[in-house]
């Protein structure tokens, strides 16, 4: 089954534009896809399969904060 998986990025509470976020296979670390956040911090990865578990970790940028992980997401 063809799913995605959405998300927002957010700095101090605001929508944050200037991050990478990296979409991983837990399986076996290897790395799916790079999004970019739009002006209002969401992403979105398409045509996932519902099967696949991942990890999600987004970096800011500007180095001024740490990476954030989100473990464990499924695509719906």
């Amino acid at each position: 089954v063809i799913a995605k998986i959405k998300g927002s990025v957010k700095k101090l509470g605001a929508p944050y534009q200037d991050g990478t976020i990296v979409l991983y296979n837990k399986a076996n670390l290897q790395p799916i896809a790079v999004r970019k956040p739009d002006q209002n911090g969401n992403y979105q990865f398409l045509g996932l399969n519902t099967d696949l578990r991942t990890f999600i970790v987004a970096f800011d940028k500007k180095q001024q904060f740490n990476a954030v992980i989100q473990d464990n997401v499924v695509p719906k």
